[in-house]
């Protein structure tokens, strides 16, 4: 087997793998890994009454989370109820995220 029959017949391998690996696949799929109001509001909701508790806002948090966190959810908590719904979630999100929009 020549160098170049080699190569020829390991080609459509090698571009298999690049095609499968993470790098390549779509954006839509690196779209579905991105942190989003709605995915933090079903992770965070483990009693599932539609609603977060300041418990469950900051529950898995790091330390400098923590320190802010009543800050954070009492801005969120905009008609004062003491529980942050998924539409007050989303409304904060950009200011929480430091993601805001230009």
């Amino acid at each position: 087997m020549t160098h170049l029959s080699f190569f020829s017949a390991c080609l459509p391998a090698v571009i298999g793998f690049c095609l499968l690996s993470p790098h390549a696949q779509s954006a839509e799929k690196d779209e579905s890994r991105k942190w989003t109001a709605t995915k933090m509001f079903e992770k965070k909701d483990t009693d599932m009454d539609g609603f977060l508790t300041f418990e469950e806002f900051k529950q898995g948090r790091n330390e400098t989370f923590l320190q802010n966190a009543e800050k954070r959810f009492h801005a969120l908590d905009t008609n004062q109820d003491n529980k942050v719904s998924l539409d007050e979630l989303k409304a904060g999100w950009a200011d929480m995220t430091r993601n805001k929009k230009k």
